[in-house]
């Protein structure tokens, strides 16, 4: 008796295709355990849930080869043939299923980015700044300033350009002012440097608590290779150039270095603050945007 079939495909194939699927999902789960429960003790959390996911996914690719063909001995081409429309948007669909599994590997290999970082990932819809909590199989979890939790397909990371603050470890904010006039600029100048010197969250000149983990930063790893041998704290110098002239109003835009960059909104807003008062002090009045 000939076996009975389903869109083309033998019974008894799809019944050891699905046997395949989930033996292969349950030794990935196993071999993701089993790795952590190695490496945990040895190396840090980060880099132990990396590699055991990187086996992980291994075993799930492996897995799913054995399925489709060796198992299913699949014809791709005959297979969109016979299922026709709902064929193709099922093949549409695996494609970014795939291409998300294989950018997760790829993101586990070359690792631009880990657990706890900060990051901003360019395209459309943008994050914004996000701190990474999860890289799983088919995406990556931030969580944003507003306390939002993102799941950004993997093959978005992989294809869009990723911002990490945390390897930086220092990052310039600009900040666009616009002035009532040019009329006495060195003492403007030197206002805004002098209200940014007195920031304790602004570099060079931070607060004690700021200093020791501005220190502790320069000394980390992934920061220090892309530093210079000589960390100058006077390139952390605030500065202030003109952007644009118009009629008597002057734009100027205001550098500063901070160390935090989950708090760059409050730092500038504060700097603002205490930039609004020190004006209004001097007689000095700030121009319409």
């Amino acid at each position: 008796m000939a076996d009975p079939t389903f869109l083309g495909l033998s019974v008894t194939d799809l019944v050891g295709f699905i046997f395949v699927v989930l033996a292969t999902i349950l030794m990935a789960k196993v071999a993701n355990m089993l790795t952590r429960r190695l490496l945990d003790e040895h190396i840090s959390r980060i880099q132990s849930k990396a590699i055991a996911k990187l086996f992980q996914y291994i075993v799930l690719a492996f897995g799913l080869y054995l399925g489709f063909w060796e198992v299913l001995g699949l014809d791709m081409a005959a297979l969109l043939a016979s299922l026709g429309i709902l064929g193709i948007g099922v093949a549409l669909a695996s494609q970014q299923v795939l291409m998300n599994a294989f950018s997760g590997i790829l993101i586990s290999v070359i690792k631009p980015i880990k657990i706890d970082e900060w990051v901003e990932v360019s395209g459309l819809p943008i994050t914004g700044i996000g701190r990474v909590k999860d890289i799983n199989l088919m995406n990556t979890v931030l969580k944003d300033l507003d306390g939002r939790i993102l799941y950004v397909p993997n093959s978005v990371m992989v294809n869009n350009k990723v911002i990490n603050y945390s390897r930086a470890g220092i990052v310039a904010v600009r900040i666009p002012v616009w002035l009532r006039s040019l009329n006495d600029f060195e003492r403007i100048k030197n206002i805004v440097l002098d209200v940014a010197d007195k920031d304790s969250m602004i570099l060079p000149h931070v607060g004690e608590e700021e200093k020791k983990k501005v220190n502790k930063t320069f000394e980390l790893r992934s920061v220090k290779k892309y530093l210079e041998k000589r960390t100058d704290m006077s390139h952390f110098d605030p500065s202030i150039i003109i952007k644009d002239i118009q009629g008597e109003k002057v734009k100027v835009d205001i550098k500063i270095w901070i160390r935090d960059v989950s708090k760059r909104d409050v730092i500038v807003t504060d700097y603002l603050d205490a930039l609004r008062l020190r004006f209004a002090k001097e007689g000095i009045e700030f121009g319409d945007d």
